[in-house]
């Protein structure tokens, strides 16, 4: 059930971003919205409309300039050694709102090709930019304060689309934003990334609200609806996004004001569910960041992640998240397989000791799982 605070959020999105006249009840609590704004990172999205002030707005633009000006050595960093990039996300999502620096920014994702990517990371390396982490599609670097994730695939399990990026990075395109240049996705292949993050984040129930108007903005920013149409949307489909596609893109037009509508046949039940969903997590689980609904958040992921995966792949999955030196070893497996139930299961005795509500979670997890089953995300194995 959306709360009050929850429906005030969704209509100072929309006067934001499209000039809707903003109406509120008279005992709206702002202390709720501002709470609920900054859990879906869009406070300083909200913040030239709603009537009290919170300093986390400026703190925003201040971080998009920041990340602005960090971003744009990198760039003429990469430029200067013939290492051609693209900007994912962030500022290549930014782009498409009315005010770019009201959208809140993270980090810098950087794409380069393949056969760049090792070149690319000892540059860096060498410029002073410091290792933090890697995994299967990035290297993680830090300066300055801001954190980058230099890109050799942005696929996760479920959807392939490195081979389309790869080949649209030599079809590069400039865009000025805050009179920087940032070199973008071309119109149809950036589509794509910001609904394979959408699909990213909702599989790890962690889907906000800010992913969700990403897309929106680059809906309401496209000019040839007849290519869309007729290119992209075969694309969704091939990659097996399509559903999902039009469950988000018809959230957007029923709860947050964007006017450009498809022809989609969708179950306006299942598409409540999913508001609740992203309404209940916030961006990265932020609404759930105290311990007790941590737990909570674990014991409801584990039964999705089950169902979704199989009792020991799921498992020895946790567990290589945790041994990663075993990702290479096949014959360590099982001893992924135990560390991760080990694991999952000291998580789940210590909600039963705080008593809070396992079995309501387990319910809850299966429930998620068959709505994404219906909404199309993509998570692999079993998809």
């Amino acid at each position: 059930m959306i709360s009050s605070s929850q429906q005030v959020l969704l209509e100072a999105i929309k006067a934001s971003l499209f000039g809707a006249k903003f109406s509120y009840p008279e005992d709206t609590n702002w202390d709720e919205v501002v709470a609920e704004a900054k859990a879906q990172t869009v406070m300083g999205l909200i913040s030239p409309v709603i009537p009290v002030h919170d300093e986390s707005a400026e703190q925003c633009k201040a971080t998009y300039m920041r990340i602005m000006y960090e971003q744009d050595r990198l760039i003429r960093l990469l430029d200067s050694a013939n290492i051609p990039c693209v900007i994912l996300k962030g500022s290549a999502a930014a782009v498409y709102y009315p005010k770019p620096y009201l959208r809140s920014m993270g980090d810098i994702d950087v794409l380069v090709s393949r056969e760049k990517y090792h070149e690319a990371s000892e540059l860096l390396k060498d410029k002073g930019y410091k290792f933090t982490h890697e995994n299967e599609r990035h290297i993680g670097l830090s300066k300055n304060g801001v954190e980058v994730e230099l890109h050799h695939h942005f696929s996760s399990p479920g959807y392939d689309v490195d081979d389309i990026l790869e080949d649209a990075i030599g079809r590069r395109e400039y865009h000025d934003l805050s009179r920087y240049q940032i070199p973008m996705l071309p119109m149809i292949e950036n589509g794509l990334v910001l609904l394979g993050h959408i699909n990213q984040h909702i599989k790890n129930n962690m889907l906000g609200l800010r992913q969700i108007i990403d897309w929106e903005m680059y809906l309401y920013s496209i000019k040839d609806v007849v290519e869309w149409e007729n290119v992209f949307l075969p694309m969704a489909e091939k990659i097996g996004l399509l559903t999902l596609a039009n469950y988000v893109t018809r959230m957007c037009n029923k709860y947050l004001g964007l006017a450009y509508c498809l022809t989609m046949d969708v179950d306006d039940d299942l598409l409540y569910e999913l508001l609740n969903v992203i309404l209940t997590d916030g961006n990265l689980g932020r609404r759930e960041k105290s311990s007790e609904a941590s737990v909570e958040r674990r014991v409801r992921g584990t039964i999705y992640g089950i169902k979704r995966y199989g009792f020991f792949s799921f498992f020895t999955g946790v567990g290589l998240d945790r041994l990663r030196f075993a990702k290479k070893k096949p014959a360590l497996k099982p001893i992924a397989f135990l560390c991760g139930l080990f694991v999952v299961l000291g998580k789940g005795i210590k909600a039963l000791f705080r008593n809070k509500g396992v079995g309501k979670q387990m319910s809850e997890g299966k429930k998620r799982y068959e709505l994404y089953k219906k909404l199309g995300v993509r998570s692999g194995e079993k998809d």
